[in-house]
């Protein structure tokens, strides 16, 4: 009602204000201008005060709020997330233990904590072990959502090749934290600005050349996050036609992070293969709540039910040639389901295909990640091509589903988790990353490589 009267009497004054003014009575005063500097600011207090109150309500966090939403995160993690085992092999860090000593610190801490304070603990404390070298790539994709993440997930899973999925996602995407501070937050310890291919991706998705005319042609990609814009494809499709008579290809992948392997199936693979190439992936599965009830939802058929894991002798009885790598009988621990993946990738059209005969090269390295991992996997084991470069990084989550997320009850913060361990058909994880078929020779690096090689016929 006081609000109410206050709003009244502003509305009075604007109005016996205009009245005076359209009479054109005496000129507006010093005292009157001042006055109506107060009305206004008085106006908008009057408006803006509840909102901003309400706003503050909503991110007013107490200490019991951030230690239940730790709580709830490591308890969602504990069960749903499979490759602790591997960030421990990696860096020998067992991150439940890291988690329990950092709730500690949360609890016993006598200074205050807000949001922007809770955030910047999980990354640089917590998430921080996740990650394998001073760039933003960690084991599993496990590492919070930024709101700059946030808004790419929505764009990126806005795809119609994952409507299948979109959905589910796109609930949580939309849902971000409601703290002022979110939208300036980090979600990686390292900047992006790291990466080698960061500046140039942002512009462009490929570019191509022709090292030797009439015989080495030479495509790169810088990024997977996107497709290529409408010029880019124009210059693909032109390239395609010049190199049909060449003898070599070479895709460089060197500095790509990942993105989606959607699309370089469709931008490359799909125009050089005259027939489908398929290769299998497997999937553990732990059983926790989050990835139950997203599995059973949107992919229950593909969901097999794990029973006598190990034979007798140690080696995983799911795989070709019993030669399973020892290790891991250890990182799998409390997994329960089991999913193999056919990736199948299909040539396009034969009057939209490219009738090249040559050798292809894939050029990698360790920034290879995520899709860029995935795809140097997919086309060693279905032989596209020979790989030169580099060992890969991880992040091989697989399917079109990648990862999974999940949000903080209280802050809202949004959690990214790869809720599949990935094996080739041998048992080995991918997020050992990718071996090259040749490895860089000394002094050289993968283009140099790869020409030697070329130059002296080895392939």
């Amino acid at each position: 009602m006081r609000i109410f009267r206050i709003k009244q009497a502003i509305s009075n004054f604007f109005f016996q204000l205009s009245m005076n003014m359209s009479k054109k009575k005496k000129p507006i005063t010093v005292g009157i201008t001042a006055t109506i500097a107060l009305a206004v600011i008085a106006f908008f207090a009057v408006f803006t005060i509840p909102y901003f109150y309400q706003s503050w309500q909503r991110t007013r966090f107490t200490r019991e709020d951030f230690l239940y939403d730790f709580d709830y995160m490591v308890a969602v993690l504990e069960v749903n997330f499979p490759s602790f085992g591997i960030i421990y092999r990696h860096h020998g860090v067992d991150m439940l233990e890291v988690a329990q000593d950092l709730r500690a610190r949360l609890q016993d801490s006598t200074k205050p904590i807000d949001f922007e304070t809770f955030w910047n603990m999980l990354r640089d404390d917590f998430f921080y072990h996740a990650y394998t070298g001073y760039v933003p790539l960690p084991i599993g994709h496990l590492h919070m959502l930024s709101d700059s993440g946030r808004r790419n997930m929505i764009d990126t899973y806005s795809a119609p090749h994952l409507s299948d999925v979109a959905p589910y996602f796109l609930r949580i995407f939309n849902t971000p934290p409601t703290h002022p501070s979110y939208p300036y937050l980090e979600a990686h310890t390292y900047p992006l600005s790291n990466l080698p291919n960061w500046e140039v991706s942002r512009r462009r998705v490929l570019s191509i050349d022709v090292i030797e005319e009439g015989a080495i042609g030479y495509l790169r990609f810088y990024t997977f996050s996107r497709t290529p814009s409408s010029t880019e494809w124009d210059e693909l499709l032109d390239f395609y036609n010049d190199i049909i008579d060449f003898e070599h290809l070479i895709i460089d992948l060197r500095g790509n992070t990942g993105g989606v392997s959607y699309h370089f199936y469709q931008a490359a693979t799909s125009y050089l293969i005259d027939r489908s190439l398929v290769a299998n992936f497997h999937h553990f599965l732990m059983d926790g709540e989050h990835n139950m009830v997203f599995f059973h939802n949107v992919l229950e058929r593909d969901i097999v039910r794990l029973h006598n894991l190990f034979c007798a002798d140690g080696h995983l009885r799911l795989f070709t040639g019993n030669d399973a790598l020892g290790y891991v009988m250890e990182v799998m621990d409390g997994v329960n389901y089991r999913i193999i993946e056919h990736r199948r990738v299909d040539p396009r059209p034969r009057r939209e295909r490219r009738q090249f005969d040559g050798k292809i090269w894939l050029l990698i390295d360790e920034y290879n990640y995520s899709a860029a991992l995935e795809i140097a996997h997919f086309h060693k084991e279905t032989g596209f091509a020979t790989l030169v470069g580099q060992t890969t990084r991880g992040g091989s989550s697989g399917r079109s589903w990648g990862s999974n997320f999940f949000a903080l009850p209280n802050t809202g913060i949004i959690i990214r988790y790869d809720p599949t361990l990935v094996t080739d058909v041998r048992g080995r994880p991918l997020e050992y990353g990718i071996e090259p078929h040749h490895f860089n020779r000394p002094g050289m690096d993968a283009l140099e490589t790869v020409l030697a090689l070329i130059a002296e016929g080895n392939y």
